[in-house]
């Protein structure tokens, strides 16, 4: 007996020893709805947790994010960007993700449509270099193949894949190696959106250099810290520009840290005298401008996946910040996502809770 199904497509995961039954594709994206796609996301936030390598798998399977993403509903957000480690995540000696990261990623998206929010899935602390592509470009094809397989049919215009998370390659490998990438997968699966940025950790100059790509459904994404001796004084992990601190925001003369005798003559100077220019709203939404004109004119949906300033500055610089940063990118048609709902950057965190000044920002973008 013949019989033909039509409904559904069966996937026999042989490496996962799993059956998932899937609908086929239950929408047919082309590139001009991009736009209203793009509109959609609203205002966005960073949940860390899928990223953590500093912790075990089992711990970070067994932490439940749903009265994180409960609260971050509650307040408006329409957009959850969830970074993942896949490296963490392997089964032994191989580049198949485990069982279990496939369950909490159905687990985490399931949660989060139920609460009427996008998922943004991010590829995090990849190990490009280039040196290696050739052998990465396989590797993380298939790690992403993996997903795309799980979620084939489901979430074209709520769920998407941010590929690879801040390369930092030089410029023509990168284009080289995300085009090849896409490519793979795009052979799988013709719907799904993509989410790219440039080089040089998603900087807003490298997205220029990078241009729009050979494929129609991409957003394109840049991370915008700017300026970094502010959005990052203090942080441990950064080089000798997080020595300063207590750095105002915008610049006030009088407020201004003295600059240590060690950096004289450093880049870290520079950036300091560039200060009383970049330390203000102005600058901000001309940075945000230039990116917005220019991928307009190359017909390059624009988001920023990252933007934000350490939880350990001022509060009331911070808001400052946050209140200027996301006006600009109102002012320029660019949704955005904040980094962090509860970790270093957290916006919501006792002391540091800075909400009150994201209302009107959230409200806009409901």
């Amino acid at each position: 007996m013949k019989i033909i199904i039509k409904s559904t497509l069966l996937f026999f995961w042989i490496n996962f020893g799993l059956i998932a039954t899937l609908s086929t594709f239950s929408v047919q994206l082309k590139a001009q709805d991009l736009p209203s796609v793009q509109k959609n996301l609203g205002a966005g936030i960073n949940v860390s947790l899928l990223e953590q390598y500093w912790k075990s798998p089992e711990q970070l399977y067994a932490a439940d994010i749903n009265d994180k993403l409960k609260k971050i509903a509650k307040q408006g957000f329409k957009t959850v960007r969830l970074p993942v480690a896949f490296d963490l995540f392997l089964q032994p000696q191989s580049s198949n993700l485990q069982i279990r990261l496939i369950s909490k990623l159905n687990d985490i998206y399931t949660a989060c449509i139920a609460k009427n929010l996008n998922l943004i899935i991010t590829y995090h602390y990849g190990k490009l270099n280039d040196k290696n592509t050739n052998n990465e470009i396989d590797r993380i094809s298939w790690m992403w193949k993996q997903i795309q397989r799980n979620f084939s049919g489901k979430g074209y215009n709520n769920l998407f894949f941010d590929l690879y998370n801040e390369p930092t390659l030089t410029p023509y490998q990168w284009k080289e190696t995300i085009t090849t990438i896409i490519r793979y997968l795009r052979y799988e699966d013709a719907n799904r959106i993509y989410i790219v940025g440039g080089t040089n950790y998603n900087n807003l100059e490298q997205l220029k250099q990078l241009g729009k790509l050979p494929d129609e459904k991409i957003l394109y994404t840049f991370h915008f810290y700017e300026p970094f001796i502010f959005t990052h004084q203090g942080a441990e992990w950064t080089n000798n520009k997080s020595f300063i601190t207590d750095i105002p925001f915008p610049y006030q003369k009088n407020r201004m840290p003295g600059i240590i005798a060690e950096l004289k003559g450093s880049s870290v100077e520079r950036d300091y005298n560039k200060y009383p220019y970049e330390g203000t709203a102005a600058y901000l939404n001309e940075r945000c401008k230039s990116i917005a004109e220019f991928c307009s004119a190359k017909n390059m949906p624009l988001i920023c996946t990252e933007t934000g300033v350490i939880s350990t500055a001022d509060k009331t610089y911070r808001e400052n910040y946050l209140k200027e940063v996301t006006n600009a990118m109102q002012q320029n048609n660019i949704p955005c996502l904040l980094w962090d709902w509860d970790d270093r950057f957290s916006i919501k965190k006792n002391d540091r809770n800075v909400l009150d000044c994201l209302k009107h920002w959230i409200k806009q973008n409901r």
